[in-house]
């Protein structure tokens, strides 16, 4: 079942400003078969970060999952880090077989 997408229009207008990448397009991320998904903790609240390459290019989406009725609300929409693409090309390397 697709997951629907939710986020506060005003962070996505300035995500989309400071980062180039709209949560509209969040998404793309859960159709990759490489995706590295680790929980993290923030502001008290359980996260769900989730490294992929989207739209030509390694990309983090941090979100929130809500449970119910297969909602996911965004929180940020971003390049990774130099660190976190090592770790997930770190990750790809010794977790993914292409057999």
């Amino acid at each position: 079942m697709k997951k629907k997408l939710t986020w506060d229009e005003t962070k996505r207008q300035a995500n989309l400003k400071k980062h180039g990448l709209d949560f509209a397009d969040a998404g793309e991320v859960f159709k990759s078969r490489y995706r590295l998904d680790l929980m993290v903790e923030r502001n008290g609240e359980q996260r769900l970060q989730s490294f992929s390459y989207v739209m030509n290019r390694l990309a983090v989406l941090s979100l929130v999952h809500l449970d119910r009725n297969n909602t996911v609300r965004v929180v940020s929409f971003r390049p990774a880090s130099q660190l976190e693409s090592e770790m997930y090309y770190e990750w790809l390397e010794n977790n993914v077989n292409e057999s």
